[in-house]
């Protein structure tokens, strides 16, 4: 199959982006001609069978930036001459038409974030983003634009069924995996002493590993006071990611954990920071999948999640992790990670053969079928391209229906 994918970026630094680096290189190696269609990409990781075409960037701020990849992929995708067999898309900004991976529905999330007070209504309400994407899964979902939904999990597809009135019928569920080659038992075993060694933990400690490329929502104030709860002065937190290490500054201080909790900064590489690790933790307060939950799992140790990560189906409460039913709960949290740190969970062998349906090797192969069941007979994007993106001095949600509508 000739196959165009598209997302913003492709690389190994976030959830998405290193799921669209793992399919690329799959289909390509699978014999597939492999177009690829992102800002930004990481040549020395793709296979280089795979043709990459650049989406101009508009700048770092987050609506113009979507509306832009918007805009510029349609009109790519309409330039392809010959169009391509299958399109897979995975994310809103991407054009219509395609095989759609749903990481997760934002509607959802804005639901969820509003319950918890007036502040968080007024965040909502100031961030220009949240109106542009909404306007973008209205015209993707509402709107029935592409040839296939795939979610990631049966919340997913409730999620989809409750805000944009998507048929049951018409959503498939496909999970996120793991590359069994990076992620697993031999890898840990053989990074373990060196990787702690470099970031200065002791033989008798016992860290806890965060991975994210956020805080609030996936829960790491709540984890830093469950940690200081424990009272164990052999207890790290080693947190991994695109993250700001002021913002809970203050409270790391006044808890009495400086130098207790450390940032490694966002990696291409998040095996070796496994490999020193003893738990996974990540409280999330919305977690559509949960790519690094499963990754952790691969190299065998326990996790401590939230009942609502997608992932959570992946795990066995008591005994390949603990489930949260309350992420903001860091006495819920405490009481969970003394268990785990305890070590009365299973074995990290038992831990990682858990998770072997989870293997990329397996879930691409369903992902190849979808794409094969969704062949395109007419060229890929038939609406001529716009001249340009409506200016930002409109209302974001505007802008984006304007786009949308072009």
């Amino acid at each position: 199959m000739r196959i165009a994918l598209f997302y913003p970026a492709c690389h190994r630094r976030g959830g998405i982006e290193r799921v669209l680096l793992e399919c690329a290189n799959f289909l390509s190696h699978r014999g597939h001609e492999v177009h690829l269609f992102a800002s930004e990409w990481d040549a020395a990781l793709l296979d280089p069978a795979i043709t990459c075409h650049r989406i101009p960037r508009l700048g770092g701020f987050a609506p113009t930036a979507m509306l832009g990849y918007a805009f510029h992929s349609r009109r790519a995708l309409a330039a392809m001459d010959p169009a391509p067999d299958a399109v897979g898309v995975f994310g809103v900004q991407c054009p219509p038409g395609g095989v759609f991976w749903v990481p997760s529905v934002h509607a959802e999330w804005l639901r969820i974030s509003r319950s918890r007070g007036i502040l968080a209504r007024l965040k909502q309400r100031c961030n220009p983003a949240h109106p542009v994407i909404l306007a973008l899964e209205r015209f993707h979902f509402g709107g029935r634009k592409d040839a296939k939904l795939l979610a990631h999990t049966d919340d997913v597809r409730r999620d989809l069924m409750a805000h944009y009135n998507v048929p049951s019928g018409d959503v498939a569920i496909l999970p996120n995996g793991f590359s069994e080659t990076e992620f697993n038992l031999d890898a840990r075993a053989a990074n373990r002493s060196a990787v702690r060694k470099s970031l200065g933990f002791a033989e008798t400690d016992r860290v806890i590993i965060f991975v994210a490329n956020e805080l609030e929502r996936k829960g790491f104030g709540p984890l830093v006071r469950a940690t200081a709860s424990l009272e164990d002065p052999r207890v790290h937190l080693l947190a991994v990611g695109r993250l700001d290490p002021a913002v809970y500054r203050d409270e790391v201080e006044r808890l009495g954990l400086s130098g207790r909790v450390h940032y490694t900064g966002p990696s291409g590489s998040v095996a070796p920071y496994y490999a020193a690790a003893d738990v996974f933790a990540l409280p999330t307060q919305y977690e559509a999948w949960g790519l690094v939950i499963i990754e952790a799992m691969a190299c065998g140790l326990p996790v401590l999640t939230s009942r609502i990560a997608g992932a959570a189906v992946a795990i066995r409460d008591g005994e390949t992790g603990r489930l949260l039913s309350e992420p903001r709960d860091s006495g819920e949290i405490a009481a969970a990670l003394r268990e785990l740190i305890a070590g009365r969970h299973w074995s990290p062998e038992a831990i990682s053969a858990s998770v072997d349906e989870y293997q990329w090797s397996r879930i691409f192969l369903r992902y190849e079928e979808a794409l094969a069941g969704c062949i395109r007979r007419q060229p890929a994007h038939t609406c001529e391209a716009s001249r340009g993106i409506p200016s930002m001095a409109l209302e974001p949600e505007a802008a984006a229906e304007a786009v949308l509508n072009r």
